[in-house]
Protein backbone atom coordinates (compact mmCIF):
# COMPACT_ATOMS: atom_id res chain seq x y z
CA UNK A 1 0.00 0.00 0.00
CA UNK A 2 1.17 3.51 -0.85
CA UNK A 3 0.12 6.75 0.82
CA UNK A 4 -1.07 9.99 -0.79
CA UNK A 5 -1.44 13.22 1.18
CA UNK A 6 -4.39 15.07 -0.31
CA UNK A 7 -4.44 18.85 0.15
CA UNK A 8 -7.52 21.03 -0.18
CA UNK A 9 -5.84 24.39 0.41
CA UNK A 10 -8.37 26.73 2.06
CA UNK A 11 -9.32 28.37 5.32
CA UNK A 12 -12.36 28.75 7.56
CA UNK A 13 -14.66 31.47 6.17
CA UNK A 14 -14.03 34.69 8.04
CA UNK A 15 -10.61 33.66 9.31
CA UNK A 16 -8.16 36.58 9.40
CA UNK A 17 -5.18 34.36 8.53
CA UNK A 18 -3.66 35.60 5.24
CA UNK A 19 -3.76 33.12 2.37
CA UNK A 20 -0.01 33.55 1.88
CA UNK A 21 0.51 31.98 5.30
CA UNK A 22 -1.87 29.13 4.50
CA UNK A 23 -0.05 28.34 1.26
CA UNK A 24 3.23 28.46 3.18
CA UNK A 25 1.91 26.01 5.77
CA UNK A 26 0.67 23.55 3.16
CA UNK A 27 3.98 23.74 1.31
CA UNK A 28 5.90 22.94 4.48
CA UNK A 29 3.52 20.02 5.14
CA UNK A 30 4.25 18.73 1.62
CA UNK A 31 7.98 18.83 2.34
CA UNK A 32 7.35 17.02 5.63
CA UNK A 33 5.32 14.37 3.79
CA UNK A 34 8.40 13.47 1.76
CA UNK A 35 10.57 13.38 4.87
CA UNK A 36 8.12 11.04 6.60
CA UNK A 37 7.95 8.57 3.72
CA UNK A 38 4.60 9.37 2.12
CA UNK A 39 4.47 8.54 -1.59
CA UNK A 40 2.61 11.48 -3.13
CA UNK A 41 1.11 14.91 -2.53
CA UNK A 42 -2.00 15.71 -4.52
CA UNK A 43 -3.72 19.14 -4.47
CA UNK A 44 -7.34 19.88 -5.34
CA UNK A 45 -9.22 22.65 -7.14
CA UNK A 46 -12.41 24.64 -6.58
CA UNK A 47 -13.48 28.15 -7.54
CA UNK A 48 -15.23 31.16 -5.96
CA UNK A 49 -15.68 29.43 -2.60
CA UNK A 50 -16.15 31.43 0.64
CA UNK A 51 -13.36 29.36 2.20
CA UNK A 52 -10.94 30.51 -0.56
CA UNK A 53 -10.39 26.95 -1.76
CA UNK A 54 -7.34 27.06 -4.00
CA UNK A 55 -8.43 27.49 -7.63
CA UNK A 56 -5.08 26.61 -9.20
CA UNK A 57 -3.19 23.50 -8.08
CA UNK A 58 -0.44 23.59 -10.74
CA UNK A 59 1.58 26.55 -9.34
CA UNK A 60 1.42 25.00 -5.87
CA UNK A 61 2.58 21.63 -7.23
CA UNK A 62 5.46 23.33 -9.02
CA UNK A 63 6.54 24.80 -5.68
CA UNK A 64 6.32 21.34 -4.10
CA UNK A 65 8.39 19.89 -6.94
CA UNK A 66 11.09 22.51 -6.38
CA UNK A 67 11.29 21.71 -2.64
CA UNK A 68 11.31 17.89 -2.92
CA UNK A 69 13.28 15.12 -4.59
CA UNK A 70 11.29 11.89 -4.41
CA UNK A 71 7.61 12.34 -3.65
CA UNK A 72 5.13 12.27 -6.53
CA UNK A 73 2.82 15.23 -7.13
CA UNK A 74 -0.57 15.48 -8.73
CA UNK A 75 -4.00 17.10 -8.90
CA UNK A 76 -6.77 15.45 -6.91
CA UNK A 77 -8.76 16.33 -8.78
CA UNK A 78 -8.27 18.73 -11.65
CA UNK A 79 -11.72 19.85 -12.86
CA UNK A 80 -10.88 19.18 -16.49
CA UNK A 81 -14.16 20.38 -18.07
CA UNK A 82 -13.34 23.91 -16.88
CA UNK A 83 -9.97 23.95 -18.68
CA UNK A 84 -8.52 24.10 -22.17
CA UNK A 85 -7.06 20.59 -22.54
CA UNK A 86 -4.14 21.74 -24.71
CA UNK A 87 -3.08 24.16 -21.99
CA UNK A 88 -3.42 21.43 -19.37
CA UNK A 89 -1.19 19.14 -21.44
CA UNK A 90 1.39 21.92 -21.69
CA UNK A 91 1.20 22.76 -17.97
CA UNK A 92 1.65 19.16 -16.91
CA UNK A 93 4.46 18.60 -19.41
CA UNK A 94 6.34 21.53 -17.85
CA UNK A 95 5.51 20.26 -14.35
CA UNK A 96 6.77 16.80 -15.31
CA UNK A 97 10.08 18.33 -16.37
CA UNK A 98 10.41 20.51 -13.26
CA UNK A 99 9.79 17.47 -11.05
CA UNK A 100 11.98 15.08 -13.01
CA UNK A 101 9.07 12.85 -13.98
CA UNK A 102 7.09 12.70 -10.74
CA UNK A 103 3.69 13.92 -11.95
CA UNK A 104 0.26 12.26 -11.82
CA UNK A 105 -2.80 13.67 -13.60
CA UNK A 106 -5.99 12.78 -11.69
CA UNK A 107 -9.06 14.49 -13.17
CA UNK A 108 -12.76 14.72 -12.40
CA UNK A 109 -15.92 16.13 -13.92
CA UNK A 110 -16.75 18.62 -11.14
CA UNK A 111 -19.94 18.91 -9.13
CA UNK A 112 -20.55 22.59 -8.26
CA UNK A 113 -23.03 24.18 -10.65
CA UNK A 114 -21.92 27.71 -9.75
CA UNK A 115 -18.40 27.10 -11.01
CA UNK A 116 -19.62 25.94 -14.41
CA UNK A 117 -22.04 28.88 -14.66
CA UNK A 118 -19.29 31.43 -14.09
CA UNK A 119 -16.93 29.75 -16.54
CA UNK A 120 -19.67 29.59 -19.16
CA UNK A 121 -19.50 25.79 -19.42
CA UNK A 122 -22.86 23.96 -19.55
CA UNK A 123 -23.08 21.71 -16.49
CA UNK A 124 -24.62 18.89 -18.51
CA UNK A 125 -21.58 18.76 -20.80
CA UNK A 126 -19.04 18.08 -18.10
CA UNK A 127 -18.68 14.32 -18.65
CA UNK A 128 -18.32 14.60 -22.41
CA UNK A 129 -15.89 17.49 -22.12
CA UNK A 130 -13.71 15.57 -19.67
CA UNK A 131 -13.27 12.52 -21.86
CA UNK A 132 -12.85 14.49 -25.07
CA UNK A 133 -10.32 16.63 -23.23
CA UNK A 134 -8.41 13.52 -22.15
CA UNK A 135 -8.26 12.39 -25.78
CA UNK A 136 -6.65 15.71 -26.68
CA UNK A 137 -4.22 15.56 -23.75
CA UNK A 138 -3.06 12.05 -24.60
CA UNK A 139 -2.42 13.05 -28.20
CA UNK A 140 -0.47 16.09 -27.01
CA UNK A 141 1.76 13.90 -24.86
CA UNK A 142 2.67 11.78 -27.92
CA UNK A 143 4.38 14.86 -29.36
CA UNK A 144 3.20 14.48 -32.95
CA UNK A 145 1.42 17.19 -34.89
CA UNK A 146 -2.34 16.69 -35.11
CA UNK A 147 -5.67 18.46 -35.47
CA UNK A 148 -8.70 17.75 -33.35
CA UNK A 149 -12.27 18.49 -34.43
CA UNK A 150 -14.66 17.17 -31.80
CA UNK A 151 -18.04 17.86 -30.26
CA UNK A 152 -16.69 20.33 -27.68
CA UNK A 153 -13.20 21.31 -28.83
CA UNK A 154 -11.63 22.33 -32.11
CA UNK A 155 -7.84 22.55 -32.24
CA UNK A 156 -6.11 22.87 -35.60
CA UNK A 157 -2.40 22.17 -36.00
CA UNK A 158 -1.50 21.13 -32.45
CA UNK A 159 2.14 20.26 -31.90
CA UNK A 160 3.30 20.15 -28.29
CA UNK A 161 7.07 20.50 -28.49
CA UNK A 162 7.76 20.12 -24.75
CA UNK A 163 8.21 16.36 -24.24
CA UNK A 164 7.26 14.82 -20.93
CA UNK A 165 9.85 12.97 -18.88
CA UNK A 166 7.42 10.11 -18.34
CA UNK A 167 6.44 8.31 -21.50
CA UNK A 168 3.85 8.21 -22.92
CA UNK A 169 3.01 10.97 -20.44
CA UNK A 170 2.08 11.35 -16.77
CA UNK A 171 -0.27 8.62 -15.50
CA UNK A 172 -3.92 9.60 -15.88
CA UNK A 173 -6.31 8.84 -13.03
CA UNK A 174 -10.07 9.45 -13.28
CA UNK A 175 -12.48 9.95 -10.38
CA UNK A 176 -15.15 8.10 -12.35
CA UNK A 177 -16.06 4.47 -12.90
CA UNK A 178 -18.08 4.99 -16.06
CA UNK A 179 -17.85 3.18 -19.37
CA UNK A 180 -15.29 5.50 -20.93
CA UNK A 181 -12.97 5.34 -17.91
CA UNK A 182 -13.00 1.56 -18.03
CA UNK A 183 -12.71 1.19 -21.80
CA UNK A 184 -9.64 3.40 -21.85
CA UNK A 185 -8.16 1.67 -18.83
CA UNK A 186 -7.48 4.76 -16.74
CA UNK A 187 -6.30 4.43 -13.15
CA UNK A 188 -9.09 4.94 -10.61
CA UNK A 189 -9.10 7.88 -8.19
CA UNK A 190 -12.24 6.87 -6.30
CA UNK A 191 -11.60 3.35 -5.05
CA UNK A 192 -13.54 1.78 -2.18
CA UNK A 193 -16.54 3.84 -3.23
CA UNK A 194 -19.71 2.82 -5.04
CA UNK A 195 -19.04 0.85 -8.20
CA UNK A 196 -15.51 -0.33 -7.38
CA UNK A 197 -16.32 -3.98 -8.08
CA UNK A 198 -18.08 -3.08 -11.32
CA UNK A 199 -15.02 -1.09 -12.39
CA UNK A 200 -12.85 -4.18 -11.99
CA UNK A 201 -15.36 -6.40 -13.81
CA UNK A 202 -15.60 -4.02 -16.75
CA UNK A 203 -11.83 -3.66 -16.93
CA UNK A 204 -11.64 -7.38 -17.60
CA UNK A 205 -14.45 -7.19 -20.16
CA UNK A 206 -12.46 -4.55 -22.06
CA UNK A 207 -9.28 -6.59 -22.00
CA UNK A 208 -7.49 -4.85 -19.13
CA UNK A 209 -5.91 -6.67 -16.22
CA UNK A 210 -7.09 -4.99 -12.97
CA UNK A 211 -3.76 -5.93 -11.41
CA UNK A 212 -2.03 -3.48 -13.78
CA UNK A 213 -4.21 -0.54 -12.72
CA UNK A 214 -3.63 1.77 -9.78
CA UNK A 215 -6.62 2.36 -7.50
CA UNK A 216 -6.60 5.15 -4.94
CA UNK A 217 -9.22 5.40 -2.22
CA UNK A 218 -11.74 8.13 -1.87
CA UNK A 219 -10.28 10.86 0.40
CA UNK A 220 -10.07 9.69 4.01
CA UNK A 221 -10.04 12.60 6.44
CA UNK A 222 -8.18 11.93 9.67
CA UNK A 223 -6.52 13.58 12.63
CA UNK A 224 -4.44 12.06 15.42
CA UNK A 225 -3.76 13.52 18.85
CA UNK A 226 -3.02 12.32 22.37
CA UNK A 227 -6.71 11.98 23.26
CA UNK A 228 -10.00 11.89 21.41
CA UNK A 229 -11.07 15.24 22.86
CA UNK A 230 -7.79 16.91 21.86
CA UNK A 231 -8.06 15.52 18.35
CA UNK A 232 -11.61 16.82 17.91
CA UNK A 233 -10.67 20.18 19.45
CA UNK A 234 -8.02 20.53 16.72
CA UNK A 235 -10.18 19.64 13.73
CA UNK A 236 -13.90 19.80 14.50
CA UNK A 237 -14.52 23.27 13.04
CA UNK A 238 -12.59 22.32 9.90
CA UNK A 239 -14.45 19.06 9.35
CA UNK A 240 -17.72 20.89 9.94
CA UNK A 241 -16.72 23.27 7.10
CA UNK A 242 -15.89 20.29 4.87
CA UNK A 243 -19.50 19.15 5.02
CA UNK A 244 -20.88 22.68 4.96
CA UNK A 245 -19.07 23.35 1.65
CA UNK A 246 -20.70 20.38 -0.06
CA UNK A 247 -24.11 21.05 1.51
CA UNK A 248 -24.08 24.64 0.25
CA UNK A 249 -22.74 23.91 -3.25
CA UNK A 250 -23.50 20.34 -4.23
CA UNK A 251 -25.96 18.45 -2.06
CA UNK A 252 -28.02 19.84 0.86
CA UNK A 253 -27.72 16.47 2.57
CA UNK A 254 -23.98 15.99 2.00
CA UNK A 255 -22.37 14.02 4.76
CA UNK A 256 -22.99 10.54 6.06
CA UNK A 257 -23.60 8.49 9.18
CA UNK A 258 -22.43 5.00 8.32
CA UNK A 259 -24.16 4.20 5.04
CA UNK A 260 -26.97 6.71 5.50
CA UNK A 261 -27.28 10.40 4.66
CA UNK A 262 -26.77 13.09 7.29
CA UNK A 263 -30.07 14.94 7.46
CA UNK A 264 -29.01 17.86 9.64
CA UNK A 265 -25.55 19.37 10.12
CA UNK A 266 -24.95 19.55 13.89
CA UNK A 267 -23.19 22.66 15.23
CA UNK A 268 -19.56 22.64 16.23
CA UNK A 269 -19.41 21.12 19.70
CA UNK A 270 -22.11 18.55 18.96
CA UNK A 271 -20.63 17.51 15.61
CA UNK A 272 -18.04 15.22 17.23
CA UNK A 273 -20.69 13.26 19.12
CA UNK A 274 -22.55 11.96 16.05
CA UNK A 275 -21.55 8.29 15.63
CA UNK A 276 -19.95 7.54 12.27
CA UNK A 277 -20.13 11.10 10.97
CA UNK A 278 -18.21 11.53 7.75
CA UNK A 279 -18.48 12.19 4.05
CA UNK A 280 -19.38 9.89 1.19
CA UNK A 281 -19.77 6.93 3.50
CA UNK A 282 -16.23 7.34 4.88
CA UNK A 283 -16.33 8.25 8.60
CA UNK A 284 -13.91 10.91 9.80
CA UNK A 285 -11.04 9.09 11.53
CA UNK A 286 -10.36 11.28 14.55
CA UNK A 287 -8.73 10.22 17.79
CA UNK A 288 -5.61 8.50 19.05
CA UNK A 289 -3.27 6.51 16.81
CA UNK A 290 -4.92 3.30 18.03
CA UNK A 291 -8.42 4.55 17.21
CA UNK A 292 -7.45 5.85 13.76
CA UNK A 293 -5.58 2.64 12.90
CA UNK A 294 -8.67 0.61 13.81
CA UNK A 295 -10.89 2.79 11.60
CA UNK A 296 -8.51 2.58 8.65
CA UNK A 297 -8.41 -1.21 8.93
CA UNK A 298 -11.79 -1.21 7.17
CA UNK A 299 -9.90 -0.49 3.94
CA UNK A 300 -7.50 -3.42 4.21
CA UNK A 301 -9.36 -5.74 1.84
CA UNK A 302 -10.72 -3.14 -0.59
CA UNK A 303 -8.22 -4.00 -3.36
CA UNK A 304 -6.57 -0.59 -3.20
CA UNK A 305 -3.03 0.34 -4.21
CA UNK A 306 -3.10 3.78 -2.53
CA UNK A 307 -4.78 5.36 0.49
CA UNK A 308 -5.64 9.04 0.01
CA UNK A 309 -5.30 10.81 3.35
CA UNK A 310 -6.39 14.36 4.14
CA UNK A 311 -4.70 15.64 7.31
CA UNK A 312 -5.37 19.38 7.08
CA UNK A 313 -9.01 20.43 7.45
CA UNK A 314 -9.87 24.13 6.93
CA UNK A 315 -8.65 26.36 9.72
CA UNK A 316 -6.44 23.81 11.46
CA UNK A 317 -3.17 24.92 13.00
CA UNK A 318 -0.30 23.60 10.93
CA UNK A 319 1.52 22.51 14.09
CA UNK A 320 -1.35 20.13 14.92
CA UNK A 321 -1.42 18.84 11.35
CA UNK A 322 2.30 18.09 11.43
CA UNK A 323 2.03 16.27 14.76
CA UNK A 324 -0.73 14.15 13.28
CA UNK A 325 1.32 13.35 10.17
CA UNK A 326 4.28 12.32 12.32
CA UNK A 327 2.07 10.14 14.51
CA UNK A 328 0.61 8.42 11.46
CA UNK A 329 4.05 7.79 9.95
CA UNK A 330 5.38 6.46 13.26
CA UNK A 331 2.44 4.46 14.60
CA UNK A 332 0.30 3.41 11.61
CA UNK A 333 2.15 3.63 8.30
CA UNK A 334 4.48 0.63 8.76
CA UNK A 335 1.62 -1.81 9.34
CA UNK A 336 -0.61 -0.51 6.55
CA UNK A 337 2.28 -0.39 4.06
CA UNK A 338 2.46 -4.20 4.33
CA UNK A 339 -1.18 -4.74 3.31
Amino acid sequence: MKFIVSMGIRKLPGSPQPMREIYRDFLEEAVLAEELGFDAVWASEHHFSPDAWSPSPVPFLAAVAARTQRIRIGSYVLLLPLHNPVRIAEDFAVLDNISGGRVDLPVGVGSAVEEFHTFGVPFGERLGRMFEGLTVIERCFVGEKFSHHGKYYDFPDVHMTTPTVQQPGPPIWVASMGEQSVRRGYHLAAGAGRGHALYEQQLREHGHDPATRLIASIPLRLHIAETRDKAWDDCEAGLHQVLNFYRMRVNPQAGSIGSGALQQLPPVGEFRNVPGIGHGGAPFAVGTSETVAEMLSAYRDKRLTHLVLTFHAPGMASEAVRRSMRAFARDIMPAIAAW
